[in-house]
């Protein structure tokens, strides 16, 4: 196989592009307990078996996509993610359940949209015009699945959202762009938050999973809906970021596989 330089060069150029210098994947891992449980319709979560149950979960955010937001003032940025790819996958855990969001069934297709229904906000105190703001984060992600049988179908929504703010400590700082241009503060800043004492409110944290299910039976013609959900007061939230591939390793693993002769006349996709 022979290779050219500038066929080498032109090549690397190409691999190298498909990645994105600053692109990083960061979670939010969480713990808390149940602290309330309410069931608007038929009983799905029981309450005298979770109330003070663990819970654990994450919030897992590609930020190597913009994600359009707003600087509403110089301390607050807010996102409501819609008409775009889903930016966040999420999990909850507590008493022997597990939820996982992953965005299922989302997409419209006869628009060609996302329908990711999830929301991001970030506040950078510690102060504004003397009073008291605090750092911190929420985020809140939507999943929706249809089964369908064979006597009708099982819908069921889940609405999970966790945030916490810090009047103690300042940990989070927006950057010059987001200040100009409205652009997506840092949110894989390195956070390892602990409220320490649950019964002051300098920190403070909490959340929810809501589930909705109605499941349509053709044959009976009745409709049994299901609205429960599962309050929790947060104890810590630690990040973990995830980084893409460097442009130097990226460079010389193609460089290797070009001169190696492995890769011929197919197509690649990334």
């Amino acid at each position: 196989m022979n290779i050219s330089y500038r066929q080498l060069l032109s090549s690397i150029a190409l691999f190298s592009a498909s990645f994105s210098v600053n692109s990083a994947i960061v979670t939010y891992n969480f713990n808390g307990f149940v602290s309330e449980v309410e069931n608007s319709a038929h009983e799905f979560f029981d309450p005298f078996s979770l109330l003070g149950e663990q819970v654990t979960g994450s919030f897992t955010l590609d930020t190597s996509a913009p994600i359009r937001g707003r600087l509403e003032t110089s301390y607050y940025w807010w996102s409501v993610h819609d008409n775009d790819r889903p930016a966040m996958t999420s999990s909850i855990s507590f008493g022997d359940m597990f939820f996982k969001l992953n965005n299922e069934g989302v997409y419209i297709e006869e628009y060609d949209e996302y329908y990711p229904e999830e929301m991001l906000e970030m506040y950078d105190g510690p102060t504004y015009d003397d009073g008291h703001i605090g750092d911190g984060i929420s985020l809140k992600d939507y999943a929706r699945k249809t089964t369908l049988f064979s006597d009708g179908s099982l819908d069921r929504t889940l609405h999970l959202s966790f945030g916490f703010r810090d009047f103690i400590n300042d940990f989070l700082a927006f950057g010059e762009d987001t200040l100009l241009r409205d652009e997506m503060p840092n949110f894989a800043s390195a956070v390892s938050w602990f409220d320490n004492d649950l019964t002051s409110d300098t920190q403070s944290g909490g959340g929810s999973l809501r589930l909705i299910e109605r499941v349509d039976d053709v044959n009976a013609g009745v409709t049994y809906p299901v609205d429960s959900t599962v309050r929790f007061t947060l104890a810590s939230v630690e990040t973990i970021k995830v980084s893409s591939p460097t442009m130097t390793f990226s460079f010389y693993l193609f460089a290797a596989f070009l001169l190696s002769g492995k890769i011929r006349k197919q197509k690649i996709i990334f």
